[in-house]
């Protein structure tokens, strides 16, 4: 058996190389996400050119009027907000007994829901999107504790190490008091899969919009994987836990739910709900 002594040196020479080679395409990889924030841009505002083949007059040369000043850059990525982090930032969050699920809510909630979710995942974002309002409000009623089971086997599957650095500064959000906004934030703001847009660098932008999470000590976990043992331990249980739906996937009080017949519970808010209720009212 190795000593614990080894057992280290060798986390922190994984770790070393990981932190390299995000840091070695962190300008690349914002140019590719700044891209495509701009492509959705000039989209979304392109009516605004219509009368650009028609030309203006030229004002009088008698009163000429000042050229208009072109917009100052915003410095820095711009981040996506979710719409209710005063509800995100008011939950309590904590360490499950086994050590590896985050816990997200109250004890005395009637209905205990596991999910697992993985950050580079399109569909655990989707999921999010649509559901995580309603989560956050029944968690705050007491009516339902989630259990989140965070994997990051894309990772193996995609170029770069982004779901890897994010599950491990979700992990330090819970150790320095922030999980449930920056689990939100991590997911409004997840980017393309090929991209792989969770660098050490952008994830502390994030980390920045909660509010008191950024400190020294947050910042060195972040940026030198700390909490890669855990990342592993709960890689594990995922790959274990023998769910059938990849991520997300959900369990009801132990028993996985299936979402292949019940996908409803991953768009609608109301389905959930009402979902939450029943098993509350069965006593499951």
């Amino acid at each position: 058996m190795p000593s614990p002594h080894r057992a280290r040196v060798v986390r922190a020479a994984v770790a070393a190389v990981a932190l390299t080679a995000a840091m070695a395409t962190e300008s690349t990889l914002n140019q590719a996400i700044a891209a495509a924030d701009a492509q959705r841009a000039h989209h979304h505002h392109s009516g605004h050119h219509a009368t650009a083949h028609h030309p203006r007059p030229k004002p009088s040369q008698s009163n000429p009027k000042p050229a208009p000043a072109k917009p100052k850059p915003l410095p820095g990525p711009v981040f996506y907000d979710v719409p209710d982090r005063a509800a995100a930032l008011a939950l309590p969050a904590r360490l499950d007994d086994d050590g590896v699920a985050i816990d997200v809510g109250y004890a005395d909630a009637p209905v205990q829901l596991a999910l697992f979710e993985d950050y580079r995942c399109s569909e655990t974002a989707r999921f999010e999107a649509r559901q995580g309002p309603t989560l956050r409000a029944l968690i705050a009623r007491h009516a339902v504790l989630v259990h989140y089971l965070i994997e990051s086997s894309l990772d193996e599957r995609l170029p770069g190490p982004g779901a890897l650095f994010a599950t491990n500064a979700a992990r330090a959000a819970l150790a320095h008091g922030g999980f449930p906004l920056l689990h939100a934030l991590l997911l409004a703001n997840q980017g393309p899969e090929e991209v792989d847009g969770f660098t050490p660098q952008r994830l502390l932008g994030l980390a920045s919009r909660v509010p008191g999470l950024r400190s020294p000590a947050f910042d060195a976990e972040v940026r030198t994987l700390y909490w890669r043992p855990w990342v592993d331990a709960a890689q594990h249980l995922y790959d274990t836990a023998g769910v059938h739906h990849g991520t997300p996937s959900m369990l009801l009080n132990g028993s996985e739910v299936d979402l292949g017949t019940r996908p409803e519970l991953l768009e609608s808010p109301s389905a959930l709900q009402s979902f939450v209720q029943n098993a509350a009212n069965r006593g499951e």
